[in-house]
C-alpha cells in the first residue's frame, strides 16, 4: 500500500515509517513472547495487538488518500485491494503448510474448516475472544487481522458513496452502528458484529485522511468520528465492569484496550507531536521505504518462519529463516501481484 502524491514528502516518510515500526515491533513481540523476554524489561514488546490498530489506522488514512475518487468505480478498487492482499495471504497459507510438512504433525494440525475460514476472510482467534468462526490456518495467528482488513476494503466504496452526499450524517451513523455492534457482541458474540463495529477504527484513520486533505492538522477537525470512538471506548469499559476482568490480552478487556489505544493515538499523531514525529522520520525515509515496502509479507510470514519452524531454534537457523522470510516477503509483496490481472485504467 503505498502513499500516493497526495502527501507532502515528510508525511509519506512518517507513514512508511509507522508501518515499517508496526511490522517489526510485531515480528519482535512474537519472537519475545516465544522466547520468554516478554516479562520484566521485555514488557515492552507486549503489545503487539496495538501496533495491529496502528495498521487499521494507516490503511484506513492510506486508502482514503488514495481512492477517494477511484474507489466510486468499485471494480478497479477492489481488484487493486485483491491483488494487494491475496498474494502474501496465499504465499503465507503456502510456507505455512509447507513448515508443517517439515515439523511433522501435519494430519493432526490440518483442518479444512480454517483453510477455507482464512481464505474467505472468516478467521480469528479463538482463545482470546467468543463468537470466532474459525481460527487461523496452521496456526499463523497473525493473520486474525487480515478478515477485518478485507472487511473494511469491501464495504468502503457504498459507504464512500453515501459519505459524499451526506458526510456529516454518515460520519454519525457509522459511530452509531458500530457502537450498536458492540453492544450486540457482548449479548450475542458474533465475528461479523465484532468486525462491524471496529470498522470505526478504520474509519477514523479515514476521516484523519479526509481532515488532513482539507488542511486540519489536529483530531478535533475529527469531532465526530472521534467522539463516536470515545463512546465505544465508554461501552466497551462498561462491557468489561459487566463481564468481568478476564486477563490483560482477552475479552473483554482486549476490546477496550484497542479502542482506546486508537483513540489516543489518533489524539498524539494528528497533531503537533504527529509533526514532529514526521519530522524524525524524514532523515530516516529511505530505510522507512525499504522495510515497509515488505512490511506486509513481514506480517504475515514471520510468524510461521521465525517462530514455528523448527529450523529457526537455533541461532544459524535462525539467521538461515531470517534471510528466507525477506526474500519471500519480497516476492510476496513485489513479484507474484504482478501475475495477476491489474485494474482496467480509466
Amino acid at each position: 500500500m503505498k502513499t500516493g502524491p497526495i502527501v507532502s514528502d515528510r508525511l509519506a516518510a512518517a507513514l512508511d515509517g509507522a508501518r515499517a515500526m508496526a511490522a517489526c515491533y510485531v515480528v519482535i513481540h512474537h519472537l519475545a513472547n516465544a522466547n520468554g523476554f516478554s516479562n520484566q524489561i521485555g514488557i515492552v514488546f507486549r503489545f503487539g495487538q496495538e501496533a495491529v490498530l496502528i495498521f487499521f489506522l494507516l490503511s484506513g488514512f492510506v486508502i482514503f488518500a488514495n481512492e477517494r475518487d477511484r474507489a466510486l468505480r468499485p471494480r478497479g478498487y477492489l481488484l487493486r485491494r485483491l491483488r494487494r492482499i491475496y498474494p502474501p495471504l496465499v504465499t503465507a497459507m503456502a510456507v505455512s503448510a509447507l513448515i508443517v510438512l517439515y515439523n511433522g504433525g501435519f494430519t493432526e494440525r490440518f483442518h479444512p474448516a480454517a483453510l477455507w475460514g482464512t481464505i474467505f476472510a472468516l478467521q480469528d482467534i479463538s482463545l482470546l475472544k467468543p463468537g470466532v468462526i474459525t481460527d487461523p490456518f496452521l496456526g499463523n495467528d497473525p493473520l486474525w487481522s487480515l478478515s477485518y482488513e478485507l472487511f473494511f476494503y469491501l464495504i468502503f466504496p457504498p459507504i464512500l458513496i453515501a459519505w459524499y452526499k451526506r458526510p456529516l450524517m454518515v460520519n454519525h451513523l457509522i459511530g452509531a452502528i458500530c457502537c450498536t455492534l458492540f453492544i450486540l457482541f457482548a449479548f450475542f458474540p458474533n465475528h461479523f458484529l465484532l468486525v462491524g463495529a471496529y470498522f470505526l477504527v478504520w474509519w477514523a484513520g479515514a476521516m484523519a485522511a479526509d481532515a488532513y486533505l482539507k488542511g486540519a492538522r489536529t483530531f478535533i477537525a475529527l469531532r465526530e468520528t472521534y467522539l463516536w470512538l470515545i463512546v465505544l471506548c465508554l461501552i466497551s469499559a462498561g462491557v468489561v465492569l459487566s463481564v468481568g476482568y478476564k486477563g490483560f490480552g482477552y475479552y473483554p478487556f482486549l476490546m477496550f484496550r484497542h479502542f482506546a489505544i486508537a483513540a489516543i493515538l489518533l489524539a498524539l499523531l494528528f497533531g503537533p507531536i504527529g509533526r514532529i514525529t514526521a519530522g524524525a522520520m524524514f532523515p530516516l525515509r529511505r530505510v522507512a521505504v525499504a522495510i515497509a515496502s515488505i512490511s506486509f509479507g513481514l506480517y504475515v510470514l514471520h510468524y510461521p518462519i521465525l517462530i514455528q519452524w523448527n529450523v529457526s531454534k537455533s541461532a544459524i537457523g535462525f539467521i538461515f529463516a531470517f534471510f528466507i522470510l525477506i526474500i519471500t516477503a519480497f516476492v510476496a509483496e513485489h513479484i507474484l501481484p504482478r501475475m495477476l490481472p491489474r485494474a482496467p485504467k480509466m
